[in-house]
């Protein structure tokens, strides 16, 4: 077919003709004129909209990510892409300057951002500089980028992070970040609404950005300190989901429990790793609200005190000391009587526990209909998930 054919063809005709070229061709054919160059960017609409870039992708995929970037809505960036330590492996990037420089250029277009990964899950052999700065300096002046994930490896910094200042989510999982960096971070972004940071990665205070996070309502860390290092968290004036995971001294959270208490808004509660004291039970049953709770009990009596609980509708719970919990657990079914869930990830449990849940349920739910409660008992109970309906 001659090239005067071509510009004969329609635009469908040129869409469909795109699928069957080579990423290098695709590149060409939108560098010949502006209407074949409308036609590439409209193609791109559903290859580009939701895109990563990995090791597997050529120079001329990011050139093409390029020529589409106002279209771009979700974009993964894997840092492995720019590694040149490839003695064992024959792919990635050969030009890895050249291609960051044109992922660079394309971000700084991409108006229509709105989420952004970037990752870096093993070690990497560099040229660039900088890079997770040189990304977040690309993207500052993008309006509708309101979700920013980090994870990194390597202990890069991240001291231009501040620059970005419509972020309604954040995470970082990274190996640290200064106070004072994440402090000017929650003060440029005002909407942030959800920020989970990785165990221990924050140098100094975390307590100081509470001041700057008027509208956070899920916040996410970890950390071992002191008891009264939490407290100040209590102060976030929208909190509504609060998660610590991780390594934690006892009874630390005593504190700020107590302080959240005074009053009650949460409604998420996941404490992943240290075991709760019967003391920090006892704050955590005065959130009334709480419609979801996450945590390690010690006794049958710390499980039997969560039947105060007559709001939540998920519970995972981990019990420490082998006790049977069947009664506890029972009480607490018979209590919360919207709970939807029950995840039991360690805890004995009596051979007719099921039964005992199913005769309760009748007993108890007959009169209204409600929901059917999903159960889920550890391996031990040879049952690893069943749905009780009433």
């Amino acid at each position: 077919m001659s090239s005067l054919n071509i510009f004969d063809l329609n635009d469908d005709c040129l869409d469909l003709l795109l699928n069957y070229l080579t990423s290098e061709e695709q590149i060409l054919f939108a560098q010949v004129c502006k209407r074949f160059r409308e036609v590439f960017i409209a193609w791109g609409v559903k290859h580009y909209r939701e895109f990563g870039i990995d090791a597997s992708n050529t120079k001329q995929s990011i050139i093409g990510l390029s020529t589409c970037r106002e279209v771009v809505e979700t974009l993964i960036i894997d840092m492995d892409h720019f590694d040149t330590a490839r003695i064992f492996r024959n792919y990635g990037c050969d030009e890895p300057v050249i291609c960051f420089n044109i992922l660079c250029y394309a971000l700084s277009g991409m108006v229509n951002l709105r989420r952004l990964t970037v990752k870096q899950l093993d070690y990497v052999t560099t040229p660039i500089k900088k890079p997770f700065e040189q990304i977040f300096a690309s993207v500052k002046d993008l309006n509708d980028l309101k979700v920013l994930e980090v994870h990194a490896k390597d202990d890069w910094t991240f001291d231009t992070l501040w620059q970005l200042h419509h972020l309604e989510e954040l995470q970082l999982q990274i190996q640290k970040i200064y106070g004072e960096v994440l402090v000017e971070c929650c003060k440029s972004n005002p909407n942030l609404r959800r920020l989970q940071l990785g165990y221990g990665i924050v140098v100094g205070n975390l307590c100081d950005i509470v001041r700057h996070c008027a509208n956070l309502e899920t916040l996410e860390f970890g950390m071992m300190e002191t008891d009264f290092a939490y407290k100040p968290l209590s102060r976030v004036p929208r909190l509504r989901q609060l998660i610590h995971k991780g390594a934690r001294e006892s009874n630390s959270l005593m504190p700020l429990l107590k302080a959240l208490a005074v009053q009650p808004q949460l409604q998420q509660l996941h404490i992943d790793g240290g075991i709760l004291t019967p003391q920090e039970i006892l704050q955590i049953v005065r959130q009334r609200g709480l419609l979801q709770l996450k945590c390690f009990c010690s006794t049958a009596e710390c499980v039997e005190m969560l039947a105060q609980l007559i709001q939540l509708q998920k519970l995972s719970i981990w019990v420490s000391n082998g006790c049977d919990i069947s009664d506890a657990l029972l009480k607490v079914i018979g209590q919360c009587k919207k709970l939807q869930l029950l995840r039991i990830a360690s805890g004995n449990l009596k051979p007719d526990f099921i039964y005992n849940v199913s005769k309760l349920l009748l007993d108890l739910r007959t009169d209204t209909p409600q929901e059917s409660l999903h159960l889920e008992l550890p391996p031990s109970n040879y049952t690893k998930s069943i749905e009780v309906r009433s």
